[in-house]
């Protein structure tokens, strides 16, 4: 396995039992969770799984079966459970932190244990990075190496950039042509009803939708008690002020703000999570998956 800072042995072990199902129907799925459309059409070789009550015969790989007495079927790129797209954040916005981590290494580590889990199912998975516009485009793959190039393309990228999340989404959803699941991943500090209106374009086109919004403990709790000077990550403004005369404006403007984006994935069925990195990413990974397993 390659040596990358984002790849993280101790956090991937404590979700690596955690699943992520989708809930709403999408193309590609196998036995296990749907059985997949495209079985029988020809597709690249991937791998092998376990066989499972159901499967077709003719799917055993009979030369396993005759060297070790064990049933295995072939695996196919075409016959992986569902093709997910992750979408990752990477402007000037992301570089804040007030902690240990900014917000674009937070939402990395996040993209790589995603990753991890969804490739661990043999679901095809594809790393989208953006700021006003797509920066880097990895396909959808469930091979063995996907993990890596993931992995190589998150520890490549900085916060540059200003932010066009609403246009950007337009973008991919017109770039993805089979019905899948998108991760979305972002401070999501943009204008809210151009993000609205891309979001429904991938809901639009049948994508089950997962929102992670990250944001910094100090963006969510405004710590600040002394006069501040204050910049603007994607602009030039800086200006000195006395928090405590901002602070109930500001609470309630980002209260306002995450409301919104929230009320705005729940009237589209868009799977919404409030995240914060203060909280480490493994702890908000599992948190999330379990509640989502609980609601079903």
């Amino acid at each position: 396995m390659t040596n990358n800072r984002f790849l993280d042995p101790a956090g991937l072990a404590r979700v690596g039992n955690l699943e992520l199902v989708a809930r709403q129907v999408v193309e590609g799925f196998i036995t296990g969770r749907h059985r997949s459309p495209f079985h029988g059409f020809s597709a690249e070789y991937l791998d092998h799984r376990a066989y499972t009550p159901g499967d077709e015969l003719a799917t055993l790989d009979w030369k396993i079966v005759a060297r070790t007495d064990k049933y295995y079927v072939k695996l196919y790129e075409e016959e992986t459970n569902l093709r997910a797209t992750i979408l990752l954040d990477c402007s000037k916005s992301m570089a804040f932190s007030s902690g240990s981590i900014d917000k674009l290494t937070y939402g990395s580590y996040l993209a790589a244990a995603l990753a991890y889990l969804l490739l661990r199912q043999n679901d095809a998975v594809g790393l989208t990075l953006f700021d006003s516009d797509v920066r880097q485009h990895l396909p959808p793959r469930a091979h063995p190496t996907q993990f890596r190039r993931v992995l190589d393309l998150l520890d490549q990228q900085t916060s540059r950039g200003d932010t066009a999340v609403g246009p950007v989404l337009h973008r991919v959803a017109d770039r993805i042509r089979r019905r899948g699941l998108v991760i979305v991943i972002s401070d999501l500090i943009d204008n809210e009803e151009q993000i609205a209106s891309g979001l429904q374009h991938f809901r639009h086109n049948n994508h089950e939708v997962l929102v992670f919004h990250v944001l910094d403990d100090a963006e969510l709790n405004f710590p600040y008690d002394r006069l501040t000077r204050f910049k603007d990550m994607e602009g030039s403004g800086r200006v000195v002020a006395n928090p405590k005369s901002l602070r109930r404006r500001y609470m309630a403007r980002m209260q306002t703000f995450t409301e919104g984006i929230k009320s705005a994935c729940f009237e589209r069925k868009i799977s919404y999570h409030l995240t914060n990195t203060k909280e480490p990413y493994d702890v908000c990974l599992a948190e999330y998956l379990d509640k989502r397993h609980r609601l079903g």
